[in-house]
């Protein structure tokens, strides 16, 4: 998959031949997907899939990194992380289709959901796209939002959830379970010196934090799966730190600093606390601890 934060160097010699879905795609849940998956299925009628992803610079529910890793593996051809500046936003709906839509990307089908909006003062809509279909040369496919348990599947429905704790409805928005990734860093070690060893994974910049508190997870690490319990939180027990995630894994006792693991939060068990002291924060952990034991733990995917 190409990436460019450069619209000018997608259709520099002016022959791509585009089908284009534009959004802001935080999350990249299903109803996302069945755009994407319409336009890289339009390979089979020579068109270049590409993929529009607003920026709008504000923690995702995916961080950029983990975007482009689900996009790759959906098989687009074209990225483009478009900054949403003043200029861009100043455009009227014609001057969208014809300067950004056609000169710069060469679309040919363009598909969006039937509420897509665009142009100065959002003033374009599909109704929008179809009246200049003829003039530009390219045509539209719209689709209705899919729903699960009778409500419209949003970004904002899976930052709700995620606000909740409610990891279930967010694996039925994504289509997959949520997780935080990245490489395994040293924490304070207090953890190992109560019998809890943790792996630690900050959270990226841009990554929305779910609802803080005590998870059972799996956790991969390779390609082997373990089960554990995980703390979402910023530790105020023991200061004011920045969000990340500690992990208990049961019966493991590995060093895998440096190495890169997922963790995938299953059930919410309790919120982040402060504790008195460090007696009664060992309590809790051993209580939660058994607690997690006797979940019913799932698999991943």
């Amino acid at each position: 998959m190409n990436i460019t934060y450069d619209i000018d160097e997608i259709n520099s010699d002016g022959q791509l031949r585009s089908a284009v879905t534009i959004g802001k795609f935080d999350g990249i849940h299903k109803g996302h997907q069945l755009l994407i998956k319409k336009a890289v299925g339009l390979k089979k009628e020579g068109l270049t899939s590409v993929v529009c992803i607003i920026d709008m610079q504000r923690p995702g529910i995916l961080s950029c990194d983990e975007r482009i890793e689900i996009l790759n593996r959906m098989k687009v051809d074209w990225l483009i992380i478009l900054r949403f500046t003043d200029s861009f936003a100043r455009q009227t709906p014609e001057e969208f289709i014809s300067g950004f839509l056609k000169d710069k990307l060469g679309a040919e089908k363009i598909i969006v959901g039937n509420d897509f909006r665009f142009g100065h003062n959002r003033e374009g809509n599909v109704n929008t796209l179809k009246q200049f279909e003829n003039k530009y040369g390219y045509s539209c496919e719209f689709y209705e939002k899919l729903e699960y348990d009778r409500k419209v599947i949003s970004s904002t429905y899976v930052r709700d959830a995620l606000s909740d704790g409610d990891m279930e409805t967010v694996r039925n928005l994504l289509g997959r379970r949520f997780s935080i990734k990245g490489e395994i860093v040293h924490g304070n070690h207090l953890g190992r010196n109560l019998g809890f060893p943790t792996i630690n994974i900050p959270f990226a910049h841009d990554k929305y934090v779910p609802r803080k508190g005590v998870y059972s997870s799996l956790i991969m690490i390779g390609d082997k799966v373990y089960r554990g319990i995980t703390n979402i939180g910023n530790k105020p027990t023991i200061g004011d730190y920045p969000a990340s995630s500690e992990t208990f894994i049961f019966d493991f006792d590995d060093d895998v600093y440096g190495k890169q693991a997922e963790i995938y939060p299953i059930d919410f068990i309790r919120d982040e606390k402060k504790f008195k002291n460090i007696t009664e924060l060992t309590g809790q952990l051993a209580e939660d601890t058994e607690k997690v034991k006797a979940c019913n733990f799932p698999e991943i995917h």
